[in-house]
């Protein structure tokens, strides 16, 4: 069996890196692409489309492409959350509210079985990916808001880096897009506020600080960092490739420790009566497009990481 694909918004970044994916995945063919300038290929042949294409436009693309018969993988914000929450944290109109019901949320370590059965996916975010992951399993051991401080890699936004140092905070408190789609599927109240890099290509450092419950503020600290770690390590499967690290002092974990792999690694730490939990992700990767090719093999009945071990490290 090979994949008959699609790709909307093939030239851009996310599109991009879809099909750098792809070229590595030999039960994968792109039979069709689609950008502002040109289409090419036959919509109604392709099995599946990844709509790597922003809000307005996969809201109008995706039902056009389920019409034709492929399943549809979106990358955008539009089939991720509930319509007034969606309506609320875009700015945007929703005008396919009738596919949100329908709509899985993409991310297989939490909504695996859901997705294999989906014909629309709504990739989620890449802040949003490392938040989600690191926050899920703490249900019962942290309470109240999630500040969460994220830096990110140029990628998210555009192909170039600048030559000098410049580091651009774009949002604060509650006003980011992503955060409706981290209180959702996180089930915490989240404050965040992203940092570009603009000197940096890709990868992204989440540091989160909540609270914890007052049984574990009354455990010394490493006892309670190892509860809270113990709890990740239990919450995931190999194939989700969550990954719990520690500093030592031959080694301080950092984004060039997951870019280029489809991991996520996550630090702990306890201080004062907080968990400090730091989650590490390449942005292009598994907060974007090899998280989307996941899916597409769940979708269709294949192993997980199949064709992503061959461009992003999974070992």
């Amino acid at each position: 069996m090979v994949l008959s694909v699609g790709v909307f918004g093939d030239t851009g970044m996310v599109g991009q890196e879809i099909e750098r994916v792809l070229a590595h995945h030999d039960r994968a063919e792109i039979v069709f692409r689609q950008n502002s300038r040109r289409r090419k290929g036959a919509l109604d042949e392709c099995e599946v489309v990844f709509l790597a294409t922003k809000d307005p436009e996969s809201m109008q693309f995706a039902p056009q492409a389920l019409d034709a018969g492929p399943r549809v993988i979106d990358m955008s914000g539009a089939f991720r959350l509930p319509r007034r929450l969606f309506e609320a944290g875009y700015g945007l109109d929703h005008v396919a509210p009738e596919l949100l019901e329908e709509a899985v949320y993409g991310m297989p370590a939490l909504f695996a079985d859901r997705i294999a059965g989906a014909r629309l996916v709504g990739n989620p975010g890449c802040y949003p990916t490392g938040v989600i992951l690191a926050l899920n399993p703490m249900e019962g051991m942290v309470q109240g808001e999630a500040t969460v401080v994220a830096t990110s890699g140029n990628s998210g936004a555009r192909r170039e880096v600048e030559q000098e140092p410049d580091e651009v905070t774009y949002s604060f408190g509650r006003r980011h897009k992503h955060v409706p789609e981290m209180e959702y599927y996180s089930g915490f109240r989240v404050n965040f506020t992203p940092i570009v890099l603009r000197s940096v290509f890709a990868g992204i450092n989440a540091n989160i600080r909540i609270e914890l419950v007052d049984s574990l503020k009354a455990l010394p600290a490493h006892e309670a960092g190892r509860l809270l770690v113990e709890a990740i390590a239990c919450a995931y499967t190999n194939e989700d490739l969550v990954v719990p690290v520690e500093d030592s002092e031959d080694k301080q974990w950092g984004t060039r420790d997951v870019v280029g792999t489809h991991k996520l690694a996550i630090k702990v730490g306890v201080d004062d009566g907080y968990a400090y939990i730091c989650a590490l992700e390449d942005n292009l990767g598994k907060g974007a497009a090899s998280q989307a090719v996941e899916n597409m093999n769940l979708m269709f009945g294949l192993p997980r990481l199949y064709g992503i071990d061959e461009v992003y490290s999974t070992g």
